[in-house]
């Protein structure tokens, strides 16, 4: 018997998710809360797993790129300037629709991540996981489904919070909120076997899929002894650094460090908009040269657009991945024929202006994978 076991996290961390499971027709066969257990005290089932919709952000926009990285890339970009910083963003994209639109979830890759670890306290695997705001029917568009007036809001609560749907609308937000967004519009309210019903549907027929990318269970290799020896020097570096910087303020003369200091201040000042009184030199001053970089096509957005420039007139070549890491540098999975083309591509990328560095390369299903950092210093 083909059985689905729908997980619906909770809002708060701590709280112990509940879960309904599915018959082959859709039908509630069971439900409860989830303990704290081992897979192996599970039935095995298809799992899908419902996040709180307010560790999401959702939005509609035309996506066109050659892959399916690129299209995540390219939504990235667009949606930076909703979010206080793209540094370790993860992207999902739901299928085109007829006028070209394409739903974009984007949300922190570390939230994504713990939800991820959450599920497998419990014993559980997703196959699937999706917002809750997104696991709500959208209404219907069309005036003779819909004969009454203007399309409806699904709306249903999820612990103390309220899951919204509606045509190119999906959020969770508190009830106050809500209230003031969704208006005098009519608002259906799920609750019961009619929210139950949702979520079957959801599970049969989802909008999106948030295992994508880097998330893909498909698309994950497990760690080598290369990569645990580099993890272990990054650590032993991130605790000695400390020390040394310690060490080296300790013996740094006053009068010389408060010299540097005033001319820092100095050239922050000019750097800032007239007026802005400096309170925090160094924050202010990077955020100041990251706005002007944006501006100059820079940035997160500028490496991703020079990236995507120089690979589109290579037939043989595309983005599999792009990462951008918080030191402004990106990382990104270039796929192309052969190993021979690595050294060629490398020097199409430098003639296009970016730095590169290649990290290695791999054969996935017929096609040369080559892992580059981009716009790292030398």
């Amino acid at each position: 018997m083909n059985r689905t076991r729908i997980v619906i996290a909770g809002a708060a961390p701590d709280a112990e998710p509940t879960y309904l499971i599915l018959d082959e027709l859709g039908s509630v066969v069971g439900r409860g809360i989830l303990q704290v257990q081992e897979p192996s005290a599970l039935t095995p089932m298809r799992t899908v797993l419902v996040i709180p919709g307010a560790d999401v952000l959702v939005r509609w926009a035309p996506i066109k790129a050659a892959s399916e990285a690129q299209a995540r890339g390219a939504a990235l970009a667009q949606l930076e300037d909703q979010m206080t910083s793209a540094a370790g963003v993860h992207v999902a994209l739901g299928p085109q629709e007829a006028d070209g639109q394409r739903l974009v979830v984007a949300l922190s890759g570390a939230r994504m991540q713990a939800w991820l670890d959450h599920a497998a306290l419990h014993g559980v695997s997703p196959v699937l996981v999706i917002p809750d705001c997104l696991a709500l029917p959208d209404p219907p568009s069309d005036p003779l489904d819909n004969p009454e007036g203007p399309p409806v809001i699904i709306t249903a609560e999820f612990g103390p919070l309220i899951a919204v749907r509606g045509q190119r609308l999906a959020f969770t937000g508190e009830p106050d909120l809500v209230t003031t967004i969704v208006g005098a519009r009519p608002a259906t309210a799920l609750a019961g076997p009619a929210l139950e019903r949702a979520l079957a549907n959801m599970a049969a027929s989802p909008a999106i899929n948030l295992l994508q990318g880097a998330f893909d269970p498909d698309r994950r290799e497990p760690l080598g002894r290369r990569d645990l020896r580099r993890a272990a020097i990054l650590a032993a570096v991130l605790l000695v650094s400390p020390l040394i910087l310690w060490a080296a303020q300790a013996g740094a003369d006053h009068v010389r460090a408060r010299q540097a200091e005033a001319r820092a201040e100095a050239k922050v000042a000019a750097l800032l908009p007239e007026g802005e009184t400096i309170t925090d030199p160094a924050a202010q001053a990077q955020g100041r040269l990251d706005t002007l970089a944006l501006v100059a096509g820079g940035g997160a957005s500028g490496l991703a657009a020079q990236l995507f420039a120089a690979v589109e007139p290579m037939d043989q070549v595309q983005v599999e991945s792009l990462i951008i890491m918080p030191d402004g540098a990106a990382r990104a999975a270039l796929s192309h024929a052969a190993y021979s083309d690595g050294e060629s591509l490398a020097q199409a990328l430098q003639a296009a202006g970016l730095t590169v560095r290649v990290e290695g390369s791999r054969e996935e299903s017929g096609r040369v994978i080559s892992d580059v950092i981009l716009g790292a210093r030398p």
